[in-house]
């Protein structure tokens, strides 16, 4: 089963449908968006994904109201974090993150070393990285905004294979 992650949106409307065509390219069951889409009409672009999607808010996901009503329309899961999934038997934590980048990986981390979780996801550092701990994936699918680390990337897991892999835009 393979899920695709996306995180840091940011309104950048041209990498989210770069992203939606790459992530189109893969046959995936669900598509995680770890936060800080922005608007509304960013959201409205992932509707040309053939996956069901899932997201959490970011901290720069001012509009709630508006991203829940247009998540709704769009048939799009959207919650505050964290957001606890289980997926072809593997439990997921999807978080945006917590104070600075530095705290938001300590909390990644700890999360991933209580043995809960198969796969714990995150964002808001903008840096893309995957990391075992353990038996559990570590997952920052970096930036789609493309314009704090200067690079777009996805990343898509293998939850049979617990293996992810970071996709450049």
């Amino acid at each position: 089963m393979m899920v695709g992650v996306v995180s840091d949106t940011h309104d950048n409307v041209e990498m989210v449908e770069r992203a939606v065509e790459v992530l189109n390219s893969y046959e995936l069951e669900l598509v995680i968006h770890a936060g800080d889409i922005v608007a509304p009409f960013t959201l409205k672009r992932f509707s040309g994904l053939r996956a069901k999607m899932v997201c959490v808010f970011g901290n720069n996901d001012g509009e709630k109201t508006l991203l829940a009503k247009a998540a709704s329309s769009l048939g799009i899961g959207i919650s505050e974090q964290p957001l606890e999934l289980e997926i072809g038997g593997r439990k997921i934590l999807v978080f945006h993150g917590f104070g600075g980048a530095r705290t938001t990986e300590i909390a990644a981390r700890a999360l991933a070393s209580t043995g809960e979780y198969d796969v714990v996801v995150y964002g808001h550092t903008h840096e893309a990285s995957i990391e075992r701990l353990g038996s559990a994936l570590v997952l920052n699918p970096g930036e789609v905004f493309g314009g704090l680390s200067g690079k777009s990337t996805l990343a898509v897991v293998d939850l049979e294979k617990m293996e992810a892999t970071l996709v450049e835009l």
